[in-house]
């Protein structure tokens, strides 16, 4: 018993964290829900009978209303696009009035966004409202864990980041479980009601905004040093913490006092940084996280399943639930390792989902029915506790301090034209009067599984655990994968008798950093 506790008492999250910090990882999320919250209530309700009928087209064989493909690929695909507006503006927004006053603007374009889609009677107004909230979103994705990470301990920086998915998937939750309550209903409400709730969140941002305060390392690059010495005094355990913070800060900024320009990303060190934080979220979406977003209703409908809206409540209920449960586990187990395990289940999962699926869904028996909807529920499962929290992990740590904002808008914004393409291709694909592939789109996603699995290998460090000031310096020398996880776990320091043998990078001051140097070149 004694020896659980200690263990416990040595979790980084319980040993590192504050009140303080704590306060400012969950309250700074809140705009993470709208991001879920949007992406999950248009997929339902794509399938909904009201909307449908007021939208769609009377289909006299099936005599159903159906959203053509054009249509649904068009409401699926634009919003896409503010997204990706979004995430280029936050580049401007953060860097140039700071991450907390992009977090206002960002609340203040929700609730415009809500507004036009409530008061909307056709369907392209509908796309209007969801492509102008499609920009506070993309400012969210870009800003709100870059704010994690500026904010969190280098030991916990993975298990905060994390947060921001579990708030996505709240919304998600939210949505669905807010439209299994108002689809049967025969009037406008039915999606109304959705639309409008979601206005609540950004309301709450506001309200909260006083109580966050602005990023220390912002406030340093923008030489307010007395500022970001009282953030990080009330975020940090002591204060001898958050001086020496202060100045590995300080002393990573001068080594990159030039690096601001967008070519910056693609020279020298940083071309390298540059290829992993565009590669990993591109290659999520084209593992079937847009599909599942977008298309998950629609593709139940097509099994033939007769409870599609609450299968959607408990796949989204599930990734909430693994990511409540397993947000920790980027600094535990480590970056790496998740992201390898979660590419090849994910890529069996869709190629068991594709073969059980068919070519043709229409004659899927209720045993490969099941057998494909469990598949879903295991790849969501996995994908939630791997891919979903890293990809924002590596938009948030891997980019160097001064190009961070530039680097995950970059990133986040091919993420976004990924998942234009998916949106736009897949209803086609699906589609019986065009290639008709059926379930088979599943060998698509599956196959970047297998590509995401080895660019990882091969190219993705592991950072668990290093201060963000030290992966500047890990990158700046060139370090290779196997390198840094030697430097990382202080083995190398060991053989040269640098460090006591426990050692795993807490070096906080530019004595330390300079010894760190030393070390690295040694190798």
């Amino acid at each position: 018993m004694i020896n659980a506790n200690r263990r416990f008492q040595r979790f980084s999250l319980w040993r590192d964290m504050t009140a303080g910090s704590w306060r400012v990882a969950f309250l700074s999320c809140l705009g993470a829900i709208v991001y879920g919250y949007d992406v999950s209530w248009w997929s339902s309700v794509l399938g909904m009978p009201e909307f449908r009928k007021r939208f769609g087209i009377y289909d006299a064989k099936t005599e159903k209303y159906t959203i053509s493909a054009q249509l649904q690929s068009a409401g699926s695909a634009i919003p896409y696009a503010g997204l990706g507006l979004g995430s280029v503006l936050a580049t401007q927004i953060s860097d140039r009035f700071g991450r907390r006053d992009g977090i206002m603007v960002m609340s203040i374009g929700y609730i415009i966004a809500v507004i036009i889609e409530v008061t909307s009677n056709s369907y392209w107004q509908v796309v209007i409202g969801r492509f102008c909230n499609g920009i506070p979103q993309g400012l969210a994705a870009t800003m709100l864990p870059i704010y994690q990470s500026e904010c969190a301990p280098a030991s916990c920086r993975g298990g905060l980041i994390s947060i921001y998915t579990w708030f996505v998937d709240i919304g998600a939750v939210t949505a669905t479980g807010i439209v299994y309550n108002t689809w049967s209903r025969k009037d406008s409400g039915s999606y109304k009601i959705v639309m409008g709730i979601q206005i609540i969140y950004p309301l709450l941002i506001l309200v909260t905004l006083p109580f966050l305060p602005e990023t220390p390392r912002y406030l340093c690059m923008k030489g307010r040093e007395d500022e970001a010495l009282q953030v990080l005094t009330s975020l940090r355990k002591d204060s001898e913490q958050a001086t020496l913070e202060l100045e590995d800060i300080k002393v990573s900024l001068n080594i990159h006092v030039d690096e601001s320009s967008w070519v910056d990303l693609f020279k020298g060190s940083n071309l390298r940084r540059t290829i992993i934080a565009l590669v990993i979220p591109t290659v999520e979406t084209w593992q079937g996280l847009s599909f599942i977003g977008n298309y998950l209703v629609v593709f139940l409908i097509s099994l033939g399943t007769t409870n599609t809206y609450q299968l959607v409540v408990l796949i989204n209920s599930v990734l909430l639930m693994t990511l409540t449960f397993f947000f920790w586990a980027p600094d535990f187990f480590g970056r790496r390792t998740l992201l390898l395990f979660g590419s090849a289940c994910m890529w069996a999962f869709m190629f068991i989902v594709a073969s059980a699926g068919g070519l043709d869904v229409s004659t899927v028996s209720e045993g490969r029915q099941q057998v494909a909807v469990g598949m879903l529920f295991l790849w969501a499962i996995v994908y939630s506790s791997t891919w979903a929290n890293l990809t924002w992990v590596t938009l948030a740590e891997i980019p160097t301090t001064r190009l961070k904002t530039k680097t995950a808008g970059l990133g986040y914004f091919l993420q976004i034209c990924s998942t234009i393409i998916v949106t736009l291709v897949v209803p086609y694909l699906q589609s019986d009067a065009y290639v008709n592939w059926g379930a088979y789109i599943g060998f698509l996603f599956g196959s970047f599984s297998f590509i995401g699995f080895w660019f990882v290998f091969f190219f993705y460090p592991e950072t668990k655990g290093a201060t963000i000031e030290e992966l500047d310096l890990f990158f700046e020398q060139r370090l290779s994968v196997s390198q840094f996880s030697k430097v990382r776990h202080g083995k190398h320091i060991v053989e040269h008798g640098d460090e006591p043998e426990s050692a795993e990078l807490e070096t906080r001051s530019s004595d330390g950093m300079q010894k760190r140097t030393e070390v690295i070149s040694q190798i």
